[in-house]
């Protein structure tokens, strides 16, 4: 009698595989771009745009709590000032990085706890 085990290889999420704003650069292998959004010039749809993108972000994290997505916002925030214009962030980002603001902020009013454990 033979058994038959399956396997499961599923790959590992990644953020440059799974979210939106970033791509992986080419050729494979040599980083990630952590911020391809452009902006459109109209100021609120932009902001808009980018809390659209925290929350796609913030699910992301949520679903997925490694060691390495506890650094990504730092990477994203690289990649936003890497694009900047004259030094100065677009409504995208500003949008994005409000959203992230305030979920903390809650995080931080509502379960404070949850902050002694980072």
């Amino acid at each position: 009698m033979t058994t038959v085990v399956q396997l499961n290889h599923r790959k590992k999420p990644h953020p440059a595989d799974d979210l939106s704003f970033m791509e992986r650069r080419t050729p494979e292998g040599s980083g990630i771009n952590y911020w391809m959004v452009d902006s459109t010039g109209a100021y609120e749809a932009d902001c808009k745009r980018g809390m659209q993108l925290a929350h796609e972000y913030l699910s992301y994290i949520g679903q997925h709590p490694t060691a390495g997505n506890a650094t990504l916002l730092g990477c994203i925030v690289r990649g936003m000032l890497e694009r900047a214009q004259d030094g100065k962030i677009d409504g995208v980002a500003i949008g994005f990085l409000r959203s992230v603001n305030c979920a903390a902020m809650v995080t931080a009013m509502y379960a404070p706890e949850a902050t002694q454990k980072i």
